[in-house]
């Protein structure tokens, strides 16, 4: 009897997670490249998670308006997050 070998499957299954967060990475990285002061960003037009959003935001220099403190205080997932680009930075 043959054994199961899992790795074909498991190589579609990682493909088809990069490529769907993929799309929305990039679609991420196209909001916080807008060239105004303050980036306005739904997380749930995005489908992404607030800490992703706010992980990527700070990689690219901006800081959320108001603190973090801010963050966690306007709501889990509706509220827009809006971040400002921090000087020196960029």
């Amino acid at each position: 009897m043959r054994r199961f070998d899992p790795t074909a499957r498991l190589r579609g299954l990682s493909r088809s997670y990069r490529d769907r967060y993929g799309r929305r990475a990039r679609a991420l990285a196209a909001v916080l490249e807008d060239d105004d002061d303050v980036v306005v960003v739904n997380p749930w037009q995005l489908r992404l998670p607030r800490t992703v959003v706010l992980a990527a935001a700070r990689n690219r220099g901006l800081e959320p308006v108001g603190g973090t403190r801010e963050l966690v205080q306007r709501g889990p997932w509706l509220e827009p997050m809006r971040f400002a680009r921090v000087e020196g930075s960029g």
